[in-house]
Formats: C-alpha cells, structure tokens, sequence
C-alpha cells in the first residue's frame, strides 16, 4: 500500500510542478514583455516633450518652452500612458513573483511529504 500511495503522491506533486513551472515561464515572459514597454516609454520622455517644444514659437525662451511642453495635452497624455505601462509592470511583477512563491511552497510540501512518506515506511 506504501509504494501506491508514494507513486500517486509522486504523480500529484509532478503534474503540480510542471503547472507551476509553466504558470511561472508565462507570468516571466508577459513580465517582461511589460517592463520593456515601460522603459522605452519612459526613455521617450525627451522626444515627447522636443516634440512638444518644436511647435512652440522660435523666439520663445527654452526655459520657457520647457514649461510649455510640460503642461501641454501631448505631455500629460504621454504622462498617462506611461503611468499605465509602469502599473501593468508592476501588476505582472507581482504575478511573476506569485508564481515564484507558489513553487517554492509546492517545493517545501513536495520535500514534507517525502519526510512524511520515509517515517511512515
């Protein structure tokens, strides 16, 4: 009866594995995907705002362009965008590392049951 139940167990914690494995390659992969988006968003943020200053009158004061582009509907929507691109980061950070988690605790009760398993033989 021991090695029925050890090989059930073994088959149960397996097909968890791979499930968590995988769950964790897709959260990493979509993570990723996100942070990318966000850092070339945020590396746009001196083009958005030259753009800005380009359709600015030419004998206006750089400082005072600078002002104007940061307050301009361009800016604030690029502003927006890229706010939203470091949320979805974040979000898919914290589904990655739930994932992670999640792996390590199937780990920990994975090696308990082995434990468990060799007292009981």
């Amino acid at each position: 009866m021991g090695l029925l139940r050890k090989k059930k167990m073994n088959l149960d914690f397996e097909d968890k594995f791979r499930k968590v494995i995988m769950k964790v390659d897709e959260a990493g992969r979509d993570y990723a995907d996100k942070k990318a988006l966000s850092w070339q968003s945020q590396e746009l943020k001196y083009a958005v705002m030259s753009q800005e200053m380009s359709s600015l009158p030419q004998d206006m004061a750089q400082g005072a362009k600078e002002v104007a582009s940061k307050s301009s509907d361009g800016y604030k929507q690029y502003i927006k965008e890229t706010a939203e691109m470091i949320r979805q980061e974040n979000i898919a950070k914290a589904v990655y590392e739930k994932w992670k988690m999640s792996f390590e605790a199937l780990r920990s009760l994975s090696s308990l049951e082995k434990v468990t398993q060799n007292l009981s033989d």
